[in-house]
């Protein structure tokens, strides 16, 4: 995807931007994008089906279940590993910044990194619901355009070293609150990869109809030709207890 803006006219805007809208109309903006993603609701679930491709060629598909929920400050993901076989039964468990693993055969949950790789392009914490809002601090927001679309410039940095990346530049589209691009960067500051979103999907929440994500495609930044896509499949919402995050319910 290509920017394209007037670089000094663009300054020049965000000074008069930054000035006249509340900073907290902003996390608003924020938060309502997070939850066209998955976040921000107390019960949402979906399938989701991951394929992975290196050098533009496909390695291999997963199908994951992921339930999650969110709370005030707190997220809870459930990602269940429905197929190929060999994953059947195995399972990652979000609490905020923490995550665990289980499989049959191990003795209890294991404690790993929401930065470690699930497939592909895709890291752990990438399969996860959205949660921008309670991870990151929004440092700035300027207005430019992208692909012809007028979009929100939010440059969020993370609000603790156990976030998955240190620091995301998200592209939010105007008046729809539509997150459509990301770029996630490390600890020295590089960009590791990209990330695209649509929403195909219609759902229902609260007696509204609404676009919801349906595809997000994940794209390396050191490899050219490597790139993951995650379908998110029959989104719905219910409550869930609080009890289906437990590590002992592994």
């Amino acid at each position: 995807m290509k920017l394209i803006y007037n670089f000094f006219a663009l300054s020049i805007f965000a000074l008069i931007t930054n000035v006249t809208i509340p900073k907290d109309n902003f996390a608003e903006i924020l938060r309502q994008s997070d939850f066209y993603r998955g976040g921000q609701v107390p019960g949402v679930q979906w399938n989701l089906n991951l394929k992975n491709f290196e050098n533009f060629e496909i390695r291999n598909e997963i199908e994951l279940k992921i339930e999650a929920s969110t709370v005030k400050e707190s997220q809870n993901v459930l990602i269940t590993f429905l197929g190929p076989k060999k994953y059947e039964g195995q399972k990652l468990l979000v609490r905020n910044n923490s995550m665990w693993f289980m499989k049959k055969g191990l003795r209890g949950p294991i404690p790993i990194s929401g930065r470690q790789r699930l497939s592909g392009s895709a890291s752990n914490a990438d399969v996860a619901t959205a949660n921008y809002i309670n991870d990151y601090q929004i440092e700035q927001v300027t207005e430019e355009t992208l692909k012809d679309i007028p979009v929100w410039k939010f440059q969020l940095t993370a609000k603790n070293k156990l976030v998955t990346y240190s620091n995301i530049t998200l592209y939010v589209v105007k008046d729809k609150n539509l997150a459509i691009k990301a770029e996630y960067y490390g600890k020295s500051g590089k960009l590791i990869k990209e990330g695209y979103f649509t929403y195909d999907n219609i759902i229902r929440y609260q007696g509204q109809s609404s676009p919801y994500l349906s595809n997000i495609e994940i794209k390396s930044a050191l490899k050219k030709g490597d790139y993951t896509i995650l379908e998110v499949v029959n989104p719905s919402f219910e409550e869930i207890s609080s009890s289906k995050f437990l590590k002992n319910s592994l």
